[in-house]
């Protein structure tokens, strides 16, 4: 297995200093797209934590950094689905008892966004749908995990019962319904530095980001359109630190003691979330991540799998790649 040094660009360490990645027993904390996240991650000013930006390559490049020998990263920030699949091919160590292996990072934010030149009006998640009165492209994260709750949302679904409706045949069929409907409009983005070059284009008219591309001012002096965030209009995306399988014994202790007592962390959820807003649910993507992505992507090739929830098997059960 490749060293996980060799994915990992040098960046920031946790007061901004710069340095390279020296040779020896130095351990790093992993967090995706360090230059953008780093910024809103939060630490206690006792910890001397050095973070690397995690590249966005999808299981495979979380199975090669987890499971590289000799182990240059203590711990690696994923989203909540990612932490569940790697726990359960173990490529991450418990933490807890009961072999939980992922501890609370705070959550990512996924906002919804216009340009006020032309849509004048603050949007809702119908909105998105209204190519008639609003024509012009969208930009939504390439794959099933908040797209279809989008498409549930703009469909008139109640952000607490967004989860009862997805996990039956009907509904999942209503959410691919609804996207069917706006897919010739619609801009992918794999990860946010694509995200990023998505609105830097200067071509779609509205959609949903990443709040770390959005509300950075270093973005906002880049930008040409006037790109606005809706702060009532945000995807709650739980974030998980996972101690990798092959960490030594003595740094997986220290680890688990910095994760268990303090970590560095996101933004947590405010005590109130706006009625418009939905925190991404963990058990469910849990479950059900392998096969709807699996959907999602013949979907995008416009095939029609024989896939239903009703019939979907704990991911699990489901090791095969």
């Amino acid at each position: 297995m490749a060293g996980a040094a060799s994915l990992l660009a040098p960046t920031a360490t946790a007061n901004t200093q710069t340095d390279s990645l020296p040779q020896g027993k130095t351990y790093y904390w992993a967090i995706p797209e360090q230059k953008l996240v780093g910024p809103v991650l939060r630490s206690s000013s006792s910890l001397e934590l050095k973070f690397l930006g995690r590249e966005d390559r999808g299981l495979d490049e979380i199975e090669q950094q987890s499971l590289a020998y000799p182990q240059t990263i203590q711990a690696i920030m994923l989203d909540s689905t990612e932490s569940a699949i790697a726990c359960a091919r173990s490529w991450l160590q418990p933490l807890h008892t009961l072999d939980r292996c992922g501890q609370p990072a705070g959550f990512f934010r996924n906002i919804l966004f216009r340009d006020t030149s032309r849509v004048t009006s603050p949007p809702h998640w119908t909105t998105l749908w209204d190519v008639a009165r609003y024509p012009g492209q969208r930009t939504f994260f390439r794959g099933p995990r908040m797209t279809l709750e989008i498409a549930l949302l703009a469909d008139n679904v109640p952000p607490s019962k967004i989860y009862a409706e997805l996990s039956t045949n009907a509904g999942i069929d209503r959410a691919f319904h609804k996207l069917n409907q706006l897919r010739p409009y619609i801009v992918w983005w794999h990860s946010p530095t694509d995200a990023q070059r998505i609105l830097q284009r200067q071509t779609v008219l509205m959609g949903v980001i990443p709040g770390a591309i959005i509300l950075s001012p270093q973005t906002k002096d880049t930008l040409t359109r006037p790109y606005q965030p809706d702060m009532n209009h945000i995807l709650y995306s739980p974030a998980v630190w996972g101690i990798p399988a092959t960490l030594p014994p003595e740094k997986t202790d220290e680890t688990r003691a910095i994760l268990l007592r303090n970590p560095p962390h996101l933004p947590y959820l405010p005590d109130t979330l706006p009625a418009e807003s939905l925190e991404i649910s963990d058990n469910f993507w849990a479950t059900h991540a392998l096969l709807l992505s699996e959907r999602f992507n013949a979907w995008l090739t416009r095939s029609t799998p024989p896939c239903h929830s009703s019939s979907m098997p704990s991911m699990m059960e489901t090791p095969q790649r």
